[in-house]
C-alpha cells in the first residue's frame, strides 16, 4: 500500500465501468514497458474470482462514487414514469442502449432498465419470448443498478427491485 492522498482509498466501494461495485483492495506502483505508474487494485463485489488494475491517472474516466442516498431515492421514483423511446429496429436499438450504459448517467440507466422492464411484460403478456440481447441487458442493469442502490439505501437489492415492480404497476 502506497502513502499519498488518492481520490479513494483502501476500503472504500466504488463503480468502475461494467464491472459496477468493486472495493479498492491496494494503491500499487507497476512498471509495464519501462513506464512505472500507481494503480488502484479493484475486487468487484460480485466476482472474488476477478482483479483489476487501473492506473490512477486515468480513475476519472473509469470509477465513481456510488450513488448518494436522496439520488437513489430521487431516481426509483422515477419508475412510475415512462423510460426511454422503445426503437424497433434492432440494431439502432441496441447502439442506443450501449450509448446510455456508457454514459455512466444512472438516471438515464434507471430510465432504460424501466423500459425494459415493461417490454418484457409487454412481451410476456402477449406470449411472446423477450429477445435475448435484451434480456442480457436487463439482467446486467439489474445488477449494476440494484446492487449500487442497495448500499446507497442499505437494503437488499431483492427488496429495490420489489419496490421497483410495484412502481412500473
Amino acid at each position: 500500500m502506497m502513502e499519498g492522498i488518492y481520490m479513494y482509498n483502501v476500503g472504500d466501494v466504488v463503480i468502475y465501468s461494467s464491472h459496477g461495485l468493486c472495493s479498492v483492495e491496494d494503491i500499487c506502483e507497476q512498471t509495464f514497458s519501462d513506464i512505472t505508474k500507481t494503480y488502484y487494485v479493484l475486487q468487484p463485489l460480485n466476482d472474488s474470482k476477478l482483479t483489476i488494475r487501473t492506473p490512477i491517472d486515468n480513475a476519472k474516466k473509469q470509477l465513481r462514487d456510488v450513488i448518494k442516498k436522496e439520488e437513489a431515492i430521487q431516481i426509483l421514483q422515477s419508475f412510475t414514469s415512462p423510460g426511454v423511446e422503445w426503437i424497433e429496429q434492432n440494431t439502432h436499438r441496441m447502439r442506443f442502449h450501449v450509448e446510455i450504459i456508457k454514459t455512466g448517467d444512472r438516471q438515464k440507466q434507471a430510465n432504460l432498465l424501466n423500459t425494459l422492464l415493461r417490454k418484457k411484460f409487454e412481451y410476456e403478456a402477449n406470449e411472446k419470448k423477450f429477445p435475448n440481447q435484451e434480456e442480457k441487458l436487463l439482467h446486467s442493469l439489474q445488477e449494476i443498478i440494484f446492487s449500487e442502490f442497495s448500499i446507497a439505501l442499505d437494503k437488499p437489492s431483492e427488496e429495490i427491485y420489489d419496490y421497483v415492480l410495484a412502481k412500473l404497476s
